[in-house]
């Protein structure tokens, strides 16, 4: 049994909006209902085995508000990070949502999920229809990446398609409840009117589209080459796996797995229900950072100085630089 600090840095500072503290307030409610009751949780972080920063955004897309708090510097060894960010590296252990393969070490990262307060109340599993009107479907921003583009040449009759390019960021953001209700809906209703639904790579290579049609119960269809695929769920059972080069080949590969959908998309159902549902996210979260910690080679005050490497990309520098203007332009304080 493992001690646990959750913790997130918008406990520390009023200023930081409360819908950033969701991580952490979801993951002290999924301890509350732990099925393994396996691990406990404690406010000493002397006494913690383990010190885990459950963040929504406000910790800098490289971790710079969690890598100067005081628990980091002081407990090094046992602190870990869950990021659901599309653009993180790990400069800290632990769990990131859009892990990318050259960022995977099995001492230090395993991939997540991502995490909403405002979660969509109508992604709840649906029983496989005996006839769909669709074979599969796909909402969502058609330019976060260019795979996406590609699903506008299939066939419409076969393919629901819909762009929210034009409104995602405001329905997200500033739309009425009532309106946002209608959309999530919506949402709910297309993706269960297929039994395969498309889960594209985004701005970053995971896919919290993934997640939702799994809990519905449906196929993924998967395109994201750089993404790590998370341990323990069988993903042949209940997903399908298409590079990206060969995207527009999906109506063609998808009719090979049409007689197996029904059984495919229950299995996803079930495989959501035994590593992401709430009542098993906080037990499965303190696994994965044991299992890293058992894995460990070296300290990790030498381990973290390895990923800086990352920086000799010219994008990944520039998102660096960037975030340090946000940062400074939120805090006054220059972080590294």
């Amino acid at each position: 049994m493992a001690k646990v600090l959750l913790h997130s840095v918008s406990l520390d500072d009023s200023r930081i909006r409360k819908w950033m503290r969701g991580g952490y307030e979801l993951f002290t409610t999924s301890a509350g209902l732990d099925r393994f009751a396996a691990h406990s949780l404690t406010s000493d972080p002397e006494d913690a085995d383990l010190i885990i920063f459950t963040e929504l955004g406000c910790h800098g897309i490289f971790a710079e508000r969690v890598r100067h708090h005081p628990y980091v510097k002081k407990f090094r060894d046992k602190c870990f990070l869950f990021d659901p960010g599309d653009y993180a590296l790990p400069f800290l252990p632990g769990v990131y949502a859009s892990l990318r393969k050259n960022c995977y070490d099995a001492a230090r990262t395993r991939t997540g999920y991502y995490l909403r307060t405002d979660e969509n109340p109508y992604m709840e599993f649906r029983p496989p229809q005996g006839n769909y009107q669709y074979v599969a479907s796909f909402i969502g921003s058609i330019e976060n990446h260019p795979v996406r583009a590609e699903f506008l040449k299939f066939p419409r009759e076969s393919f629901v398609i819909e762009d929210t390019s034009s409104f995602a960021l405001k329905m997200l953001y500033s739309e009425a409840n009532e309106e946002r209700h209608r959309f999530w809906s919506h949402y709910a209703d297309v993706i269960a009117s297929a039994p395969f639904a498309l889960c594209p790579r985004g701005r970053g290579p995971g896919s919290v589209r993934l997640f939702e049609v799994m809990q519905m119960g449906r196929v993924a269809v998967i395109i994201s080459d750089e993404w790590v695929y998370p341990e323990r769920v069988d993903w042949r059972a209940c997903s399908i796996s298409v590079p990206e080069n060969a995207a527009e080949r999906i109506p063609e590969i998808l009719r090979e797995f049409f007689g197996r959908a029904a059984e495919m998309g229950q299995r996803a159902c079930q495989e959501w229900e035994k590593y992401y549902a709430p009542s098993v996210r906080f037990h499965w979260l303190v696994e994965d950072c044991l299992a890293m910690r058992e894995s460990r080679r070296m300290p990790e005050a030498i381990a973290g100085r390895l990923v800086w490497l990352h920086l000799l990309n010219y994008r990944t520098f520039r998102l660096y630089l960037n975030s340090k203007r946000a940062l400074y332009r939120e805090t006054g304080k220059i972080m590294l």
